[in-house]
């Protein structure tokens, strides 16, 4: 089953399938609350990664893996490989940047900076960091007869209703 989040609607709706354009990331999870592990999270981007480890609440993530396309991968095939880093890079004297992908099958490039270059850089996703993970708590959440996500990002709060001061 498919779990997509609709926040704007604050609920979450079922699929069969889906389709994907571009590379995205798996992430193994594990519910904190339930200590159940049949499922995996599915992030569209670096940055989503990284903001889904510091954000998300009452997931254990044990594994990371990227689903790379074959434009990406080069191979003529979708390949799913194990994640070891992701940094990015940016040029001291060039607006250019670049993020470079580390799997166990590969090294991927993305971006114009030539890598020769003077440059910065910022690691946003290592093993070390993964194993580092300490999920955050957040109070469990009611049952319902409705699917839900283990950890909804996006998911706003039901708004607060206020009497009217006038």
């Amino acid at each position: 089953m498919i779990y997509v989040l609709d926040p704007a609607e604050r609920t979450v709706f079922t699929r069969t399938h889906c389709e994907l354009d571009g590379m995205v990331f798996l992430l193994t999870i594990t519910s904190t609350q339930t200590g159940m592990c049949d499922r995996a999270a599915m992030v569209s981007c670096a940055y989503e990664l990284q903001h889904y480890m510091t954000a998300a609440s009452n997931v254990e993530i044990s594994h990371v893996q990227m689903l790379c396309p074959p434009a990406i991968s080069r191979s003529g095939k979708w390949s799913l490989e194990d994640l070891d880093r992701i940094t990015c890079f940016q040029g001291v004297v060039t607006e250019e940047s670049a993020v470079v992908y580390r799997t166990s099958q590969g090294v991927y490039k993305m971006g114009d900076l030539d890598l020769r270059k003077k440059k910065t850089s910022r690691v946003w996703f290592s093993k070390k960091r993964l194993e580092n993970h300490q999920p955050r708590m957040s109070e469990p959440a009611h049952k319902s007869k409705s699917h839900q996500m283990y950890a909804p990002l996006y998911l706003k709060p039901a708004p607060a209703l206020r009497a009217n001061s006038q």
